[in-house]
């Protein structure tokens, strides 16, 4: 017996309770759904002060939620990685983080939001998610001297030619 399972395409959010479906989506997705990501991108909205300003606080919310589950699931697999001396996945991991930061800057295509608050909040994520970025190739490369390990010297090699923007 064979079931049918209905691939339904996700449609771009244009009222505040299909952007608060969306976001839902966003935060509990597993980050590969980069449907989501792509119908938000071309989402529309019209409304009060009051509503536009209920829906940028639910971005800034989404965005911190989406990086922090990212962050963590990154986190959790490098120290699995380095806990078993499998670095070979080092690599993408990183590779995966940087796709996770792009999806999450998907405010920035929303022209009906303020320019300013597109701005500032593309900056603070830039800054905050550079800030790890570094501080985890340092960590790894303080690692790498530590324990004498030229398995973690060559993929920090890879590593550092991957530009997070």
């Amino acid at each position: 017996m064979s079931i049918a399972v209905e691939h339904t395409a996700i449609k771009a959010p244009s009222t505040y309770q299909d952007w608060l479906v969306c976001f839902d989506m966003m935060k509990n997705g597993s980050g590969a759904d980069t449907e989501v990501f792509d119908a938000a991108c071309m989402g529309s909205f019209v409304g009060s002060d009051l509503t536009k300003n209920a829906l940028q606080k639910q971005i800034v919310e989404t965005v911190n939620t989406f990086l922090d589950k990212s962050v963590k699931r990154f986190i959790r697999n490098l120290n699995e990685n380095i806990a078993f001396n499998e670095l070979s996945q080092t690599e993408l991991l990183f590779k995966r983080l940087k796709k996770d930061v792009a999806k999450s800057l998907f405010f920035t295509k929303l022209s009906f939001l303020p320019k300013d608050f597109r701005s500032d909040l593309e900056d603070s994520v830039k800054e905050q998610m550079s800030s790890f970025w570094e501080d985890t190739i340092k960590f790894l490369y303080e690692q790498s001297l530590e324990f004498s390990n030229s398995e973690l010297e060559d993929v920090l090699f890879l590593v550092k030619r991957i530009r997070l923007f």
